[in-house]
């Protein structure tokens, strides 16, 4: 069956007979007919015969996906004529960069966004805070950076280092990756995890602890007890003045608040949580979260934003107007919320997540995941926005590394996202893959090479280490 070179695959390709010469097809001009309101705001129609290439689509967003087809498809000598009409099975296809426990720069942070857009993803996950680091400027609260960003030494895994590691994001290199990825189309979510995951922020600003004890910013990675005490009204102080300092610089719909891997311990003992819950009648702290989470999510609702939980913020029911970033644990709140009409975003830790070696998590495994929740009712499947794929930097320590576990697992993410069920094909994607390494390398990304993307069974058995 005659298949074309480009990763996603589009969704409907009708082959008409002939080839173009590429040759022929880089010194003419693309005509382009774009007629707002003709299709969706992602759809695009090529064209191809053999005298050119023709496109129509509604928006420049069409448009430049049409572009990222016919780059890809340029790269051989001739193109196969046919009729491309193509827009994407999900509304949402992200990637995710934690750049806290090890930094990822500006420049490499470009090329990554320059790799995505390539692959038509439109969202950009930007962690930017936790345990071990803030990195994002809010002079408002100038101790987030000037105690917050930086920490003793570096304890994950083989990486043993007491030498003090630190750094953070301006508001100006901020707003130019903010820019980039505009320009291609991608939004840029930053995210500040909380309640936990704050040790960072608590090393700053104690006073918003349980206990008003000194925190240290960590040095591995785990979870920690401490937390962002739920009970102290001058907790929410400081977390909103970092969301509206950022709310400024990050334009686009949607701002992450965390809410993953909450140990509640100290807000079961502490006076403060104790009253706060007296207070709204409640009686559990996974309800405490809730509360906790719907506060903050209803403040960046003033801010004309939709604001994204981890699953784990939901345990107690929904909060409400948030999205919901699935990625571990219990499906039946995710589904259930799904189910009534609540938007889900899908990041299954067991095959979406790339800091683990392909010896735990294959590319066929990613790649045959199906995104769609078992139980999820065939109305509740429209509330899935889409997929992402998050890469997490506790043993990456280089941008090689980040690129070798990335790559293609971000690619065939991107077709999970983009592509329907029925018109994927996992062997000829990996086909297509080792074709588009060429633009990868050019554009400053070394991905894995092809004997490390599914380890026999018994190298998965051996080689099953973290890092």
């Amino acid at each position: 069956m005659e298949r074309l070179n480009v990763i996603p695959y589009p969704n409907r390709v009708r082959f008409t007979g002939g080839t173009l010469k590429t040759e022929n097809l880089l010194t003419a001009e693309m005509p382009i007919d774009l007629v707002p309101g003709s299709m969706g705001d992602e759809a695009y129609v090529l064209e191809i015969t053999p005298e050119g290439v023709s496109a129509k689509c509604a928006t420049k967003r069409g448009m430049f996906y049409a572009q990222q087809t016919l780059i890809q498809l340029v790269a051989d000598e001739e193109i196969p004529c046919c009729v491309i009409e193509d827009e994407p099975a999900f509304p949402y296809r992200g990637f995710m960069i934690d750049t806290v426990r090890h930094i990822v720069s500006v420049e490499d942070t470009k090329k990554m966004i320059d790799a995505a857009a390539s692959l038509k993803f439109n969202a950009f996950h930007w962690h930017l805070t936790d345990d071990q680091g803030w990195r994002a400027q809010v002079d408002s609260r100038p101790l987030l950076c000037e105690k917050g960003s930086v920490r003793s030494g570096s304890y994950f895994g083989r990486e043993e280092s007491g030498t003090e590691y630190g750094g953070y994001f301006t508001k100006d290199e901020m707003k130019e990756i903010v820019a980039y990825a505009a320009e291609r189309f991608i939004d840029v979510i930053p995210e500040i995890d909380m309640p936990g995951h704050s040790s960072a922020l608590l090393h700053a600003y104690p006073e918003i602890t349980c206990s008003g004890k000194d925190v240290e910013v960590k040095t591995k990675q785990g979870i920690y007890s401490d937390i962002i005490c739920a009970g102290k009204d001058e907790a929410f102080s400081v977390v909103f003045d970092a969301i509206d300092e950022l709310c400024d610089i990050f334009p686009g719909e949607y701002f992450h608040i965390g809410g993953d891997e909450v140990p509640k311990t100290e807000w079961s003992q502490c006076p403060n949580c104790k009253k706060r819950k007296a207070e709204l009648g409640i009686k559990s702290d996974n309800e405490l979260q809730r509360w906790f989470m719907q506060k903050v999510a209803d403040h960046v609702r003033e801010k004309g934003k939709t604001a994204v939980v981890w699953n784990d913020a939901v345990k107690a029911g929904e909060v409400e107007g948030a999205s919901v970033q699935f990625w571990m644990g219990r499906k039946k709140p995710t589904v259930k919320i799904a189910n009534g009409g609540g938007r889900i975003i899908v990041s299954d830790f067991y095959h979406y997540y790339t800091d683990y070696n392909y010896s735990i998590t294959p590319l066929k495994k990613t790649y045959n995941y199906n995104p769609r929740l078992k139980g999820v009712t065939a109305e509740g499947l429209k509330n899935i926005a889409g997929v992402e794929t998050p890469v997490w930097t506790e043993y990456i320590k280089d941008f090689d590394r980040l690129c070798f576990l990335t790559f293609p697992r971000y690619a065939a993410v991107a077709e999970n996202g983009w592509t329907l069920q029925e018109n994927k094909d996992e062997e000829d994607f990996e086909r297509r893959f080792e074709i588009f390494t060429k633009s990868l390398r050019q554009k400053g990304i070394t991905p894995a090479d092809k004997e490390e993307w599914n380890p026999p069974l018994m190298k998965r058995f051996t080689g099953a280490r973290l890092y």
